[in-house]
């Protein structure tokens, strides 16, 4: 079976078994939740030895499309669960917990892609494109304007049309079989434009912290780029160093 796939053949045997796996669990093979075989049925199943499988779940586990259970087995992760949905939010309270906060959606359209989206998301001048603006409270307080782009064409089978107005990502990803597997951000000061300062009720032109998120698809496909335009008070955004 990892013979056969030709496309893969000059990447190491870990990593063609690691492409079959996360195959098998977008197409619907394994659902989310569900166990997977054990290492040694995975090994008979794909003509590889156990250690080779061993080092492809871990590769899976780190790229959190599995998680692996001590005495229980493994498991398929479900993308679109309360965990996956808020797996790259690093905004903080002062206090270090994550903020809780509420999403008023302001503006949804669909169209032709701009340039900067074509250059963004990786999508032809004539694909089209969802977006959508939300004000993001914490406490009754407006901290964050946000908007985001959707990149229709990568998620086989969306159409705009069916495109929900609140979108969620993770759950369009998981229905239509594509695993999210990075982000990549940029932080960067900007001066608050009217309309903005309008929404989070300062001065326009006070610096406030924008965000920007680009988040990728297994195959580093763009799905959707945000960026958001943050007043921070005691609030502030946690990286992770490796």
């Amino acid at each position: 079976m990892v013979a056969s796939t030709k496309s893969l053949a000059r990447e190491p045997l870990y990593v063609q078994v690691c492409v079959l796996i996360t195959r098998q669990i977008a197409g619907g093979i394994w659902k989310p939740n569900a166990a997977l075989p054990n290492e040694i049925e995975l090994a008979r199943e794909l003509g590889v030895s156990s250690g080779t499988i061993r080092k492809a779940l871990e590769k899976l586990e780190a790229d959190r499309l599995v998680v692996r259970r001590q005495g229980r087995g493994t498991f398929v992760v479900d993308q679109a669960g309360p965990e996956m949905v808020s797996r790259f939010d690093r905004m903080r309270r002062g206090d270090g917990a994550p903020i809780v906060w509420k999403a008023e959606l302001l503006h949804r359209d669909s169209g032709a892609s701009t340039p900067q989206e074509q250059k963004t998301l990786q999508v032809a001048p004539d694909e089209m494109v969802a977006r959508k603006r939300r004000l993001l409270s914490a406490s009754g307080r407006p901290f964050a304007v946000e908007d985001a782009t959707l990149a229709i064409g990568h998620l086989p089978g969306l159409d705009s049309t069916s495109v929900e107005d609140d979108w969620c990502l993770t759950r369009l990803a998981q229905q239509h079989a594509v695993h999210i597997s990075r982000a990549t951000e940029a932080v960067r000061l900007a001066p608050a434009i009217p309309e903005i300062a309008v929404l989070l009720s300062v001065a326009p032109g006070t610096m406030l912290v924008r965000l920007e998120r680009i988040i990728s698809s297994g195959d580093e496909q763009p799905l959707e780029w945000r960026s958001a335009t943050c007043h921070l008070q005691d609030e502030y955004y946690e990286a992770e160093v490796n």
